[in-house]
């Protein structure tokens, strides 16, 4: 989740009792509200409504809320019109919201998946597609040391090769469920259309894609148990007493190594927590690894919940270098996302660029264009037999996201002029680029820069220490496809 705050459960019981704002009466009863809109609860003089600053409210899906209120509130929701039935009564806050977030039978039921049963599944079609699909580890949780999977989904996937790579993730947040059920639905979806659809075929013989359902393993697991539907953070022992309760732990997307400390909270009770430093997670550790490995040219990252796209950035009063094709992306990718009313699609907005989050970690350090995608509308998870739509939905924004992964765009090859060795050397493009962010290199092994670009022209510089620069002077790109530069670079001669 981005700066703003989801409708349910990651931030609503940050202190319930005073939710509503007056005194310290205890609310025992969660109460199901039919047939209401958001302007109608704004208005009843007992339950505050923003959509992204809820006080009281649980959930709000279509047009069925659920709040926490006491027996005379109740009674007054009811006397000025509102349709109102007690779902259930309890002293416990937690068992009150695990009966909003579950349902009468207490736990998550299907077609949502556990850390698990999700596995399995990508197993299974491991299985069925050998020559697609490759599972292997990033790393391990922080607190428990579960092993935290990728899943690679390509033509000839077990070559490596110099194919642009994509990157698909969910659950940076543990009770932001339906990113893991996007990722899922997104390989068994490619995995049978390949050599079927030309479409799909072609991304997965042009691109190599990366998928990592469940980035938040341990906290995933919490939810998804039915233990407790508000964890979002990970599960660092906070205090050091050898228990995890709530709310300890740390929010693995404040914890990114760019613009950390302006970004989340030091406080280690809130749920922002950034941790005591960066990269303290595995977790977020792991995906920057990886990142740095694969050199993504883009990325979809997902939270819930909104309906909205987030991308890079608003920063002092600044736009990312890449602003005009970044926002092409964004309303291109949300335009194609339709929401779960069916009347309009998704929105594009910039996100700031001071939060330490992964998608200004991506873009900053590494130049891959990442998009947040906070999908869903009105729960953090929404009910299970919302869950396919969403989905299939959110498909389409993934898809939308490969054709323009396609180009326009300048493929560089950077080289050793004597040996052909490949060569990881900057890349520099002066008539975008700020000091906001880091300049770009070529990949290591294999010396390649994939970048997307407008068509238009560009002025390069390619260096490397001990290497004469070389500058590329008014390179044309044209309207589709990838142009190509093979760059030599020869060694200064010693003094």
């Amino acid at each position: 989740m981005m700066a703003r705050i989801p409708v349910l459960l990651c931030a609503i019981l940050l202190s319930v009792p005073p939710l509503f704002g007056q005194g310290d009466l205890r609310r025992t009863l969660l109460v199901r509200i039919d047939s209401v809109r958001e302007t109608d609860l704004a208005k009843s003089g007992i339950i505050a409504y923003d959509d992204y600053r809820p006080r009281g409210i649980l959930s709000l899906v279509r047009d069925t809320a659920q709040v926490l209120v006491t027996h005379a509130e109740a009674e007054l929701l009811r006397e000025r019109g509102f349709r109102c039935s007690v779902l259930m009564e309890d002293t416990s806050e937690l068992q009150l919201v695990r009966r909003a977030a579950y349902g009468a039978t207490m736990r998550l039921e299907p077609p949502y998946h556990s850390s698990m049963s999700l596995m399995r599944e990508v197993d299974s079609l491991r299985k069925a597609h050998p020559s697609l699909i490759r599972v292997f580890p990033i790393g391990n949780t922080t607190q428990e040391h579960q092993p935290i999977y990728a899943v690679k989904i390509a033509a000839r996937v077990g070559k490596d090769n110099d194919r642009p790579s994509i990157l698909i993730n969910g659950c940076h947040h543990s009770n932001e469920l339906l990113g893991a059920e996007i990722c899922l639905g997104f390989l068994h979806d490619v995995a049978a259309k390949y050599g079927k659809d030309p479409e799909v075929t072609r991304w997965l013989d042009e691109f190599q894609i990366v998928v990592v359902p469940v980035v938040n393993v341990d906290g995933h697991n919490v939810v998804t148990s039915g233990q407790d539907p508000r964890w979002r953070k990970n599960r660092r022992d906070t205090d050091g007493d050898g228990e995890v309760r709530y709310p300890e732990g740390v929010d693995l997307n404040r914890n990114y190594n760019f613009n950390w400390a302006q970004g989340g909270s030091g406080d280690v009770g809130s749920e922002r927590y950034r941790g005591p430093f960066p990269f303290s997670e595995s977790e977020a550790a792991a995906i920057a690894a990886l990142a740095r490995e694969e050199r993504f040219l883009c990325s979809i990252t997902y939270h819930s919940q909104g309906e909205v796209i987030y991308y890079p950035w608003t920063w002092g009063g600044r736009k990312a270098p890449d602003d005009r094709l970044l926002t092409a992306m964004a309303r291109d990718i949300a335009g194609s996302i339709v929401t779960m009313r069916g009347d309009t699609c998704y929105k594009a907005e910039y996100g700031a660029g001071l939060v330490g989050q992964s998608y200004t970690w991506l873009y900053g350090t590494l130049g891959t264009f990442d998009f947040v995608v906070e999908t869903g509308k009105g729960a953090s998870f929404v009910p299970p037999h919302e869950v396919n739509g969403v989905v299939r939905a959110n498909l389409q924004g993934i898809y939308t996201l490969l054709r323009r992964a396609e180009g326009p765009g300048l493929l560089v090859h950077v080289t050793d002029a004597v040996t052909r060795v490949p060569l990881s050397a900057e890349v520099w493009f002066p008539g975008i680029e700020t000091e906001d962010v880091q300049r770009r290199t070529s990949h290591p092994r294999s010396g390649i820069l994939h970048r997307l670009l407008m068509p238009g022209l560009y002025d390069i510089i390619i260096s490397r220490p001990g290497y004469r620069p070389v500058v590329l002077e008014k390179i044309l790109v044209g309207p589709s496809g990838w142009t190509v530069r093979e760059v030599s670079l020869q060694k200064t001669s010693p003094r």
